[in-house]
Formats: C-alpha cells, structure tokens, sequence
C-alpha cells in the first residue's frame, strides 16, 4: 500500500508530501492545477523514463520519494533474487539532475531502471485512458481467471509439476546428447584402448629398460674393463692381491716389535679382502655381460614402442599412459550404462508427462465451469459501471500438451466490444481508453477479494460520463476500495462524495513563481469542492446541500 508521497522540485511543485491511507482517495482539482503532474512524479517512482526538462525552472536536481507497506505483498523472493534489503516498509526514491543524471533507489540502494520497474509493477496498477496495458496481457488474463476459479493450490501442484517434468526432460536431452556423442566416440575410444592394452605399458618399466639398452650397447666396453681389472687384481704373475699377501706377510714379522704395525696388519687385510671381493664381483659381471644384438634389438623395438605411443597420446611416462587406459576404460564402461541411466530418464519423463498431463487437463476443466459465471459477472458489472451496450467474452484455447508451460496447456484471450452489434474481439485491439479503463474497473472489482493486488490509481477513467452512469462507477470503485487501496483522480463530483479522504491539487504564487500543491480536505472543505465540481464557483445553497446529501449517501 501506497503510504506516502514526497515531490521536490518536479515541474510547478516546489515541495510537497502527501499522505494516503487505506480505502477510496479522491484527487480533484481545476483544470490545468498539476493533477497530471502527480501522475507524472509517480510514474518516476515506477521507473518511467524521463529528462531534465521536468525539473523546477532554477533548481539544479528534483527528487521524488514513495513509501509503500509491503508485507502483505510476498516480495520477499524479489528482494532477495536483486540483492536488496528487505523490510516490511519499503521506500523508492528517483533523483534527476540538470545534467540529465538520473538515479533510483529502494531502501537507499542503487539499483537499475528494469529493477525499478520490475517493483514497480507489484505496487501500484495505474489504470487510464491511455494505461490499459496489464489488461491486454495474455498472462495477466489468465491469472485473473485463476483467481477468481480459486485455482491456487491446484495451479501450484501443476507448476511443481511441469517444472519437474521439464527439468527430467532437460536431464533426458542431456543423456541423449552424451550417448550420441560417445557412439560417436565408441569406435576410436576402442582403437586407442586395444593400443594401450597391446602394449601393456608398465609403470617402471621404461627406467628399467633404458638401463639395459644402455648397458646392452656398451657391453663390450663393460666386459674389457671388467676382465682387466680382475687380472690385474689375480690374473698375472704380478697380481696385486699376491702382491698384497707377500706385503702382509713382510710385515707380520716386523710386526711382533713395534705396535703401530701390529695396528696396521687388521686393516692391510681388511683391503685385501674388498679387493678379492671386488675382483670376484667383476669376473661375475663380465662373464654375465655378452654382447647380444638379439636382446638389444628387443630392448630398442620395445622402447621405440612405448615412446612412439606416449608421443601419439601426449603424454611423458607410462604412469599417464596407465591413467589414460583407465581413463578409456571408464568412458567405455560409462557408455554402456547411459542405455540404463536413459531407459530409467524415459520412465520417470513418461510418469511425470502423464502427472502433468492429467493436472492440466483439471485445470482446464475448472477454467471452462467457471468462465460463465465469470464473462456474465463482468457483464453485470459492465451495466454498473454504465456501459449498458457492452459485451465481455473469455476464449480458451486448448494447447496441446507438447505446447504446455507453466501455466497450463491452455491459453486465455479476453474478448470484449463496447457497441451492440460489433463482434468482441481481443482486448489489444479494442482502441477507446475510457471504456477499457472502466472494463479495467469491473475485471479489478470482480477479483478484489481472490488474489492481492497492488494498489490501483484510476486516472479519469470517468472521462465521457455523468450522472447515474457516474453514482454506478463510484458504487463500483467504493466497493473495490473496502479491500484494496483505490487512488482515482476525478472530475465528477459524484465519484469524490465516495472517497474515504478526498484530496486537493491547486495552484499558488509564491513571488513570481506559479507552484502546485495539495492538501486534504475537511468535511466543510469537501461539501465546498463537491459543490463546486456541480456547479462551479460560488455555488447556491441548493448546490451545497446537494453537496452535503452526496457526501451523507457515501458516508452511510
């Protein structure tokens, strides 16, 4: 609900707060006062767009700020998906400077034009001549014939439903789309692993294999040195381990007198024994190191091998060519149970296709038992509302069910003609603002009580009527008003008797400035404007009793 209402320097108005409250506000005035101008500031709040021109002649910035109650509005989920502070009081401010900066705020955070006008749309409907835009949106039709059918609980199982149910289809596509992929894959993904698993690589076997090609390729060269160290060692009359055990022997006599070659001896044979065990190990090893060009030309074939795949596949070691066979072996091994994951996808898709299927089909045969209570309700009300020639039709188009959405497998067209003997056709093409602007007014009443709604500001819609016809659109918008915040800008007196406050817009001259403001009436201040809207200035003492009687009916 619209509480407040705070204009600086916007256009004629230098500075002005209005508060509204609940119930039927009335906005009158003399023409030409700034009643458009309130219209206009308001439509900031909204996030309409706008230039440096609407800012007051010699002041550098205007400044508009709205506060709303929100808490009955269930806007939590928008505040949070935008990134906003929410609280149950909400207030919208719009700045425009002469530069032609504008910016907006809620609850004094920045935020974008779309966002504005995204909030907007959830708080005030303004509905004029030339505002009928909600009316001729096919969603906004539909979710009236929700409401008043009292589709709520049964809608909110279908969408769960259908979201579910498009949410499994996606996860269907997804596997389909993987499978194809992979078949695709299938026949290299085989060639590559029979590759890997002919080779049969091992994690350190090319190490180890690079150690016997090089001892393979120098075997000649091992064994020579092999073969003369050992004779050196033992092999020739001047062996040095014969050598060393005469030495050995030379000193153990001398040893017998002097302990520091007693000391010596242990170690003098310590080394001989390292030495004849060196010896020994060498003859080993040359007796074992033949040259082979059979073993070395296997030992190179096997290694050209493992080298000319770890290049093919990018890789450096056999370690990543093990983790590229596993990882083969594992997309192999996922192709095969994507046939398992996509038969148990399609059982879940056809379950959940009938749910939804079965619950749309509900949902339209409650949309079909309630549209001819519906269209003749609005029909009544056309009377009311005095627009005796009128005609309001609902169509419901069956969908099938590859075209459902969200909202069903229907589609909704409001049809309407004002003439008798024209065919009503879509509301978007029916052009008359005021006639439209009172459908607005019968469509908005008839649902006052089944969803909530934004506060509605009515800008003369009464344009085009009088007398009885006028008492009827008063009687209608009071009766919208017990339930919801109506503001409606007026010229007929008739519809002011209803309001709940009646409002003031009127020009004053402060220097040689011309200035609009607003005040609200008092009761005597009320019988004197209804009075003067019948039959303008200085009006008789019959016209303020008829005044006072307007206001008596409206207040009983």
């Amino acid at each position: 609900m619209l509480r407040s209402l705070k204009i600086r320097n916007y256009a004629i108005i230098r500075e002005t707060e209005i508060q509204f409250h609940s119930g039927l506000s009335i906005i009158t005035g003399e023409t030409g006062a700034g009643k458009s101008i309130l219209m206009g500031a308001l439509g900031l709040i909204l996030g309409e767009r706008a230039d440096s021109k609407v800012i007051l002649e010699g002041s550098d910035k205007c400044v508009v700020e709205a506060t709303f109650e929100i808490e009955s509005y269930q806007l939590q989920d928008f505040f949070h998906q935008q990134e906003l502070d929410y609280e149950s009081v909400c207030i919208v401010r719009r700045e425009l400077t002469n530069s032609g900066k504008s910016r907006a705020f809620i609850n004094d955070t920045p935020v974008n034009l779309p966002i504005l006008k995204q909030l907007g749309l959830k708080l005030i409907d303004i509905v004029s001549q030339h505002e009928t835009l909600e009316l001729n949106e096919a969603q906004f039709q539909l979710n009236v014939l929700d409401a008043i059918a009292d589709l709520a609980d049964l809608k909110s199982n279908y969408k769960a439903t259908y979201k579910a149910y498009k949410s499994k289809q996606n996860e269907l596509d997804s596997l389909l789309q993987k499978e194809a992929k992979a078949k695709q894959d299938e026949d290299y993904l085989r060639f590559v692993l029979n590759e890997i698993q002919e080779l049969n690589p091992q994690e350190s076997e090319q190490e180890e294999l690079e150690k016997r090609l090089d001892e393979l390729s120098h075997a000649e060269t091992i064994q020579q040195a092999c073969i003369s160290v050992h004779n050196a060692f033992e092999g020739t009359e001047m062996a040095l381990l014969d050598q060393l055990k005469n030495l050995k022997q030379s000193l153990q006599s001398a040893a017998k007198h002097h302990q520091g070659i007693q000391a010596l001896l242990p170690r003098l044979e310590s080394n001989w024994l390292d030495l004849r065990d060196i010896s020994q190990e060498l003859a080993q090893i040359s007796e074992k190191t033949l040259a082979d060009p059979n073993a070395l030309n296997l030992v190179e074939q096997r290694l050209q091998s493992i080298y000319a795949l770890q290049k093919k596949h990018r890789v450096q070691s056999n370690a990543e060519l093990i983790e590229l066979r596993e990882k083969f072996e594992k997309q192999l091994t996922e192709i095969g149970s994507l046939e398992t994951q996509i038969t148990e996808a399609s059982n879940a898709l056809l379950f959940l296709e009938k749910e939804c299927r079965d619950l749309g089909l509900l949902l339209r045969e409650k949309r079909k038992q309630i549209i001819p209570e519906m269209s003749k309700n609005v029909n009544d009300l056309l009377l009311e509302v005095a627009m005796p020639n009128a005609h309001f039709e609902i169509e419901l188009h069956e969908l099938n069910f590859e075209k459902a959405n969200a909202e069903g497998i229907d589609e909704v067209s409001f049809l309407f003609s004002a003439n008798k003997g024209f065919k009503p056709q879509a509301i978007s093409k029916v052009a008359s603002g005021g006639e439209l602007s009172r459908l607005m007014l019968c469509i908005q009443s008839l649902m006052a009580n089944k969803m909530q709604l934004p506060s509605v500001v009515f800008d003369e819609i009464d344009t085009g009527i009088s007398g009885e016809a006028a008492q009827k659109v008063a009687a209608v918008m009071r009766h919208y008003s017990q339930s919801h915040q109506v503001i409606a800008i007026s010229h007929l007196p008739q519809i002011a008797a209803k309001a709940d406050e009646h409002l003031y817009v009127y020009k004053s001259t402060e220097g040689e400035q011309t200035q609009t403001a607003i005040k609200r009436l008092s009761t005597e201040e009320r019988v004197q404007e209804i009075a003067r809207m019948l039959s303008g200035e200085n009006p008789s003492e019959k016209v303020l009793a008829a005044a006072s009687e307007l206001i008596g009916i409206s207040l009983n």
